[in-house]
């Protein structure tokens, strides 16, 4: 971060899409994820560790990462029912603050692998 409050640009070099679930019912009333598209944002991705889990007899890695963006009244509302998606990768939202409380960056603490948002 820049003196004054601004947030280098070529930090966020990948452009990353949040979507929100809406969720809806099957026609046998059970409920359905329905992700929708709401923006697309700059950010820096940064892996911090993983492990290994078994989902439906099938071992997956899972990944913690850490995702900046700027902040704006979008991206300071996001929240665990929200994902962000960089390419074929999913990342579902653990938390959201906002860096410093500046309104400058918002630190996205997310997970992807284990399932599919």
């Amino acid at each position: 971060m820049l003196l004054g409050g601004a947030v280098k640009a070529g930090r966020l070099d990948r452009r990353v899409a949040i979507d929100r679930n809406y969720p809806t019912q099957d026609s046998s009333g059970d409920p359905v994820s329905d992700w929708q598209p709401l923006a697309t944002v700059w950010a820096a991705i940064a892996p911090q560790n993983g492990r290994e889990g078994d989902l439906d007899r099938d071992i997956r890695a899972e990944v913690d990462t850490v995702i900046r963006v700027r902040y704006s009244p979008l991206t300071a509302a996001l929240t665990a029912v929200d994902r962000l998606r960089y390419r074929d990768r999913i990342y579902n939202i653990v938390s959201a603050v906002d860096v410093d409380t500046r309104h400058v960056e918002m630190l996205i603490e997310a997970k992807s692998g284990l399932n599919d948002g």
